[in-house]
């Protein structure tokens, strides 16, 4: 319960609850100003992703429940807002396929070496890096709704979105067959 109820946790947790608060923000025309809402929504569950490592790894909270919790609150953040915002922005439809799919090798392979016993692994830049595209097209977007912008640049956005999502998936799949591979070796020394 210690591992479980650290403040990096308490604010993954916290991101979790700003899924359908973003959801319902977005999409209801009823509230005054739902798209500046909306933004800052995205604007706190990102700014919190950072804190949370932030304090995770200064204050040597990083646990094991926070690994994969983690993770958990970055894809289903990522697919919600993404499938949201595609509701009203089809240009996104190719970026949100994507994401389905590397969201679903990810988590087919974290199953798979979790039931070979292999721990959970911390996040790893490229992943980062896909987190952060995602993020600024996710803005962009919103801020599309807002201020009317043109959506031209969310084709190179959602593009771009697109390649780091391919090279996050790439080199998790490198990592993920070392660690297999690791851990094959492992118990054939044993």
């Amino acid at each position: 319960m210690k591992d479980i109820l650290t403040l990096p946790n308490i604010i993954s947790f916290f991101r979790l609850l700003l899924i359908p608060i973003f959801v319902i923000t977005y999409f209801n025309e009823s509230i005054a100003n739902n798209y500046i809402w909306a933004i800052g929504i995205l604007m706190l569950s990102g700014l919190s992703d950072v804190v949370d490592g932030f304090i995770a790894r200064k204050f040597n909270m990083v646990s094991d429940f926070g690994k994969i919790l983690d993770p958990i609150a970055d894809k289903l953040t990522q697919a919600v807002i993404v499938l949201s915002l595609v509701i009203k922005h089809l240009e996104l439809l190719p970026m949100f396929a994507v994401l389905f799919f590397k969201e679903l090798f990810t988590l087919f392979a974290a199953v798979y070496l979790f039931s070979n016993g292999t721990k959970a692994m911390s996040s790893k830049w490229f992943g980062k890096l896909s987190t952060v595209v995602i993020f600024i097209t996710m803005f962009y977007t919103v801020l599309v709704d807002i201020c009317s912008f043109t959506s031209i640049p969310l084709y190179f956005l959602s593009a771009l979105s697109i390649i780091c999502m391919i090279i996050s998936v790439t080199g998790y799949f490198n990592h993920f067959i070392k660690q297999g591979e690791g851990a094959k070796s492992q118990d054939e020394t044993m």
